[in-house]
């Protein structure tokens, strides 16, 4: 592909995002779309034959961009592995109407279905991975398998359910404001299982992202 044919789709995808993000992925159509990019709608289809099309491939950008931040960290951190986190919801900002659109995604999109549940297979994985790090590390003191696949299952719930959330219960709140609850109830979650210098690292990260 020439780097012009890259730049229109990079092009196609940044606006689409854009205007999805802004008005939900449900109410953008290719006309729309095509019209605020003074394109032709066979210009967007000659790179995208679909709508579906279009939207997977936002996903995949979403997926690349949390795949350079969740990885198995050897000598992981408590502050790191917030840091993971934080990161990690950065990049669902960015991709918000992703999240807020999932499950009609999920039924709609079949690409994007089989593709979710894989990279959730190894997203989990390569949490239990680090949370036995942390365990090593002496940041948590439980090593029953129940215990870690219980926090693996919370971490995940909230870490892909919190923008539709936040949308509710918090759309007055700014970003940051969000973010920080989110982690807050994530750090919670771990309460129980963290040792005295999980729970200042944890506190110290939380307070530096307020």
């Amino acid at each position: 592909m020439s780097k012009s044919s890259i730049d229109t789709r990079k092009k196609i995808l940044n606006k689409a995002l854009e205007m999805f993000n802004e008005r939900g992925i449900e109410y953008v159509g290719l006309r729309e779309l095509a019209a605020i990019l003074e394109m032709r709608v066979s210009n967007i289809t000659y790179y995208f034959a679909t709508k579906d099309d279009l939207v997977y491939a936002l996903s995949l950008e979403l997926r690349e961009a949390n795949n350079a931040v969740i990885v198995s960290v050897e000598n992981l951190t408590m502050s790191s592995f917030f840091q993971m986190l934080h990161e990690v919801f950065n990049n669902h900002v960015r991709f918000r109407c992703l999240l807020l659109s999932v499950v009609h995604l999920m039924t709609q999109n079949k690409h994007m279905a089989v593709a979710y549940n894989n990279t959730q297979q190894v997203r989990n994985a390569t949490m239990y991975l680090n949370l036995q790090a942390l365990d090593r590390a002496g940041y948590l003191k439980s090593k029953e398998e129940a215990e870690m696949q219980f926090l693996v299952s919370g971490i995940s719930l909230i870490s892909r359910f919190w923008i539709s959330e936040a949308a509710i219960s918090f759309a007055d709140v700014s970003i940051q404001k969000q973010i920080h609850h989110y982690l807050s109830l994530l750090s919670k979650l771990l309460m129980p299982y963290a040792t005295a210098n999980a729970k200042k690292e944890m506190d110290t990260f939380l307070k530096s992202v307020q």
